[in-house]
């Protein structure tokens, strides 16, 4: 299973590379995200479909897979389009919205006292 992070950290050097002119790497580097992101995709709707098995699930386990895709999908367009930025601002974009999630789970979570 891929690590959550990893796409994120592989957008980011991307980026870097875009901001430091070099406009061929930065797009080489988004064609690595794409297995990477797929795989995250896929990860997430694994897990979804492993949490339905167990009964009803919230409705942000059920919108991670979503997100992932629509990453995916950003990155496989800019790629293909030779459009880094709109491929970096995209996937960038849900990032921020799967971390926003991930941080509103967890604020919602009660404190285990020891």
């Amino acid at each position: 299973m891929p690590r959550p992070w990893l796409p994120i950290a592989i957008a980011l050097a991307a980026a870097a590379a875009e901001a430091a002119g070099a406009s061929t790497l930065a797009l080489y580097i988004l064609l690595a995200l794409v297995p990477v992101n797929a795989s995250c995709a896929l990860s997430a709707l694994g897990d979804l479909l492993d949490a339905r098995a167990k009964g009803p699930v919230a409705p942000t386990i059920a919108l991670e897979p979503a997100l992932a895709g629509l990453a995916l999908a950003l990155v496989v367009a800019g790629t293909a389009t030779n459009a880094v930025v709109f491929a970096l601002t995209g996937c960038l974009g849900v990032y921020l919205v799967q971390a926003l999630l991930g941080l509103s789970v967890e604020l919602k979570s009660p404190v285990l006292e020891r």
